[in-house]
């Protein structure tokens, strides 16, 4: 008796490749995890493990919006190229997200958007719970090269972080407070 003869298998199950399939979008929605990615409009094409650094595949892409400008339906345009967004480390291993927003076209004055996240702030290309690690090296007084190496994000976006705090003096304790 052969197995596709079973009546109730589904149609997907007598597939071939299905037990892969489903396996592989498994590894993927298990990858989601991990990261810590609350955005369910993200969605994960491709894992890759170049050796030194792990690189996963997604885009970010949900219903067309309403126009900010004229309030007019916008639609579904293309994608932008991808922003390669530093991330934590995972399993000892640096990783970078290869994000593809959405892009959106009004169809009443023709004006553009992009799709927007939690996990990267408009128009920035790196990664919120990066920012607030290199924030939290900051406060621990790590070097800004150490903090950039273990990051996988130039000094300079370290500078531009230290630079947003404010400090407040206390000159009866002498004493510095973050504000």
């Amino acid at each position: 008796m052969s197995v596709y003869k079973k009546s109730h298998m589904t149609y997907n199950e007598k597939r071939p490749n299905y037990h892969f399939r489903k396996t592989h979008m498994e590894q993927l929605n298990f990858l989601i995890n991990l990261l810590g990615i609350k955005d369910e409009n993200i969605s994960i094409l491709e894992y890759l493990d170049a050796g030194t650094h792990k690189e996963i595949f997604t885009k970010l892409d949900y219903p067309a919006p309403k126009c900010n400008s004229c309030h007019g339906q916008m639609a579904k345009y293309d994608f932008q190229k991808e922003s390669k967004i530093p991330y934590l480390e995972c399993a000892g291993y640096k990783t970078l997200i290869r994000l593809r927003k959405r892009r959106f076209r009004c169809q009443a004055c023709g004006k553009m958007a992009v799709a927007e996240t939690s996990l990267v702030k408009k128009n920035l290309q790196i990664a919120t719970v990066v920012n607030q690690k290199i924030a939290q090296y900051l406060i621990e007084k790590a070097s800004m090269t150490a903090i950039a190496e273990s990051l996988a994000v130039s000094t300079s976006t370290v500078i531009r972080k230290l630079k947003e705090f404010q400090f407040k003096t206390d000159l009866a304790t002498n004493q510095y407070e973050l504000g």
